[in-house]
């Protein structure tokens, strides 16, 4: 089961990455600014969905759930963390930057494995 669960998770990134290429594509006709933000949100997340999924299948024992809780409640907060800490950067160093291209894309590419999900994937 950790196997299928493993692999889910790392299609639900290949396909988070594969939708941000698009979206820069697409966006790359409104300029070069907004498809570079696209990347940038996209990418942020991502990284940090990829971060969580490494932290979470890891090898754990059936007869410790309560590891298995808090190896996923630690990861989430890293990654919370770590989102964070990408966008901080992105503001702080990356100029010009379409902020409102940034958070859109990312927040529809966060929301990628959540309709996988729902569509069977």
């Amino acid at each position: 089961m950790l196997i299928v669960d493993k692999q889910r998770a790392q299609m639900a990134v290949k396909v988070q990455v594969a939708f941000t290429l698009l979206f820069s594509a697409i966006l790359m006709l409104v300029g070069v600014v907004v498809a570079y933000s696209a990347v940038i949100g996209g990418l942020i997340a991502a990284v940090a969905n990829a971060f969580f999924a490494k932290r979470v299948f890891v090898d754990y024992r059936a007869q410790s759930p309560g590891l298995l809780l808090a190896q996923i409640y630690s990861a989430e907060i890293a990654k919370l963390v770590l989102v964070g800490v990408l966008f901080a950067a992105a503001i702080a160093w990356i100029e010009p930057l379409s902020a409102g291209t940034l958070f859109c894309v990312f927040i529809v590419v966060h929301l990628i494995p959540s309709m996988m999900t729902l569509i069977g994937h």
